[in-house]
């Protein structure tokens, strides 16, 4: 899942500061409430089939099910799996999983079966059935959808047994069908609303009406998502009740949430309220005065983090998570774009020029105490299909400037990189306010302004550059280089960030991951059989050929995997994540105050 993202932003435009908001609560224990700061603010908080996948978007929606809207099945900060949902984890020993087998040993499809238990119910009071699933399914199937990825939904079948089991086929085969479920969406709910989107653009063209199509999904999915309209009915322990804009958004605990803490639900967190505050030293000022009782996943900086474990005070607590976000910089690739032709972005050797021209094994050890792993490729070194012999880029201007050279770029008057009367110069962009990522950018611009490459730095708030006409513009060339994240289960490496399939485009509504526009024949054969080996030991080989073309290409220039740093006072329990869990939401049933009797079940070390 990307840290970033799509769909409709709104603007952060309110700056919070020390002094405690008007007509919002303090933080603290007293009203057994909790009060999050985070850097970020989504665009919606309620998408079954996360058209906006952004990581803000994602931890909320675990306070209200999960970001496919509710968890079958779930993973807790060791990686192993837990039923929510669901009355057990299916497996092969309960005979839940099953693998069907040709003559030769070789798995055909997969099949798994659950059941939802008989307490499970929506917000409303409201039973969840298979139908639930079975709606979810049928629109993350339809084509008109901008969801990023299809797979492996778009071969998937479910077959409803009785009023509470249902069976989820895949043919072919999905590698990791145990591992993960579908998403539910409240078909009661949303289906007068998806009809009237389905009726309105059932004839449309998918090219030609590709805007009108995107615009009635907007439509759609803003009925339920937005702080205007407000999801009427979740599936998870916690339900949105109030959005102030650019400030805040409360949820208060759902009582008809079936997974009961220890001692009951009354002695931990009754309600939750995000605080929006995109400037991150404002959200570190907000800490010091004791405004919030903990961080979001989202929210300081490494170095900020630093200074606050450094001061030692005794009111808060801060730790530092290894996790599944990659930090990196996309490289416009798209060639119908003028600029990448002018500058040859296109060509392989002045990415790898661009990639040789930065240290970032000195970046890391000044800014993270080289605590932040440097990255040869997009995948996590935690991964069991992670290349550690990858092309490793090490820093070496002499052979970066021999690179530009060879591509035709050589010095000119003033030492900036000239071709074809043409200079070197690229848009460097990021979200700003973010304090390590603007400091990131003045280092890699100083190192490239010594091998003649001039970079200009422009930035704008996370919901301009998250947007899906920006991220996903590159075909339109809305960025040079663009700076941020993706988070992803490093179990479930599936290596799709890169195929061809998930390129953003106008025609499916900029959704995709492919940013930068990549195009490998031989990555897709391989990403192709990967998704269908169970063989680990092949898989690995597949991966290693998958991960050795990326890196000979350089479609992004791989920075580091982070560790992420929260922040959190030590009164609050069970406020914990891991690069498995992804978010603290994760067990928010569980989260609660030491003083108000809550029982301390997992512990962040």
């Amino acid at each position: 899942m990307k840290a970033r993202n799509i769909g409709s932003w709104l603007t952060l435009s309110l700056v919070l500061t020390a002094a405690p908001l008007a007509g919002t609560a303090l933080a603290g224990q007293a009203n057994n409430s909790l009060v999050i700061g985070t850097s970020q603010e989504p665009p919606n908080i309620y998408d079954p089939w996360q058209t906006n996948n952004l990581a803000i978007t994602s931890e909320i929606n675990g306070y209200m099910g999960g970001p496919n809207g509710g968890n079958l099945v779930a993973k807790d900060n060791d990686g192993n799996l837990y039923a929510d949902i669901a009355s057990a984890v299916p497996t092969l020993a309960n005979g839940g999983y099953k693998l069907t087998k040709n003559a030769k040993g070789d798995v055909t499809s997969n099949s798994v079966t659950y059941t939802i238990r008989k307490d499970a119910k929506w917000s409303d009071g409201t039973a969840i059935t298979p139908k639930d699933f079975q709606f979810w399914l049928k629109v993350e199937q339809d084509d008109r959808v901008p969801v990023p990825s299809r797979d492996p939904w778009n071969t998937a079948k479910i077959t409803v047994q009785d009023s509470d089991t249902f069976t989820i086929t895949y043919d072919p085969p999905y590698l990791f069908a145990d591992q993960v479920s579908p998403g539910v969406a409240p078909s009661v709910s949303m289906a007068s609303a998806w009809n009237a989107f389905d009726s309105s653009t059932a004839k449309l063209d998918p090219k030609t009406g590709a805007k009108a199509i995107n615009d009635g999904w907007v439509k759609f999915i803003s009925g339920f998502t937005t702080s205007r309209n407000l999801p009427k009915v979740v599936a998870g322990p916690f339900k949105p009740t109030a959005w102030r804009a650019g400030n805040s958004l409360t949820l208060t605990r759902n009582p008809y949430y079936w997974r009961i803490p220890k001692g009951g639900a009354d002695k931990y967190v009754q309600s939750v309220q995000y605080r929006f505050i995109p400037n991150t030293n404002t959200l570190k000022v907000n800490v010091l005065s004791g405004q919030i009782d903990a961080l979001s996943a989202v929210g300081l900086t490494f170095d900020q983090g630093l200074d606050l474990q450094r001061s030692q005070r005794s009111t808060y607590k801060t730790f530092f998570v290894p996790s599944a976000t990659w930090e990196h910089i996309d490289i416009n690739g798209f060639s119908n774009v003028q600029k990448v032709q002018d500058l040859d972005l296109n060509d392989k050797r002045v990415r790898q020029a661009l990639l040789y021209s930065i240290d970032r094994a000195a970046l890391t050890k000044a800014l993270f105490q080289s605590k932040q792993q440097v990255s040869n490729t997009f995948v996590n070194p935690i991964s069991k299909v992670y290349k550690k012999d990858a092309k490793a880029y090490d820093f070496d201007p002499a052979k970066a400037k021999a690179l530009f050279a060879s591509a035709g770029w050589t010095p000119g008057s003033d030492g900036v990189l000239t071709k074809s009367g043409k200079k070197f110069v690229l848009n460097f962009t990021t979200t700003a306010g973010n304090t390590t990522r603007e400091r990131v950018q003045q280092i890699l611009q100083a190192q490239w302004k010594t091998v003649g490459v001039q970079v200009n730095i422009q930035n704008f708030p996370s919901s301009v550059v998250f947007a899906n006409d920006f991220i996903g513009g590159g075909s339109n060339g809305k960025w040079d280089l663009l700076m941020y994240a993706w988070t992803a289960d490093p179990s479930l490496e599936k290596g799709n960030l890169f195929s061809s399939t998930q390129i953003p485009t106008g025609a499916n509504g900029y959704a995709g991951q492919n940013e930068p526009g990549w195009k490998n024949t031989e990555y897709d054969s391989l990403w192709t059989q990967a998704n269908t080996e169970f063989d680990l030991a092949q898989r690995v080989k597949l991966f290693d050929k998958m991960q050795a073309l990326w890196a000979e290409d350089v479609p992004s220039l791989p920075l580091y995997f982070r560790v992420n740093v929260y922040t959190k006072v030590p009164a609050l329990l069970n406020y914990t994540f891991s690069a498995y869990s992804l978010y603290p939401s994760w067990n928010a049933y569980q989260i609660g105050w030491a003083g108000k009797g809550a029982a301390e079940i997992d512990v962040q070390k």
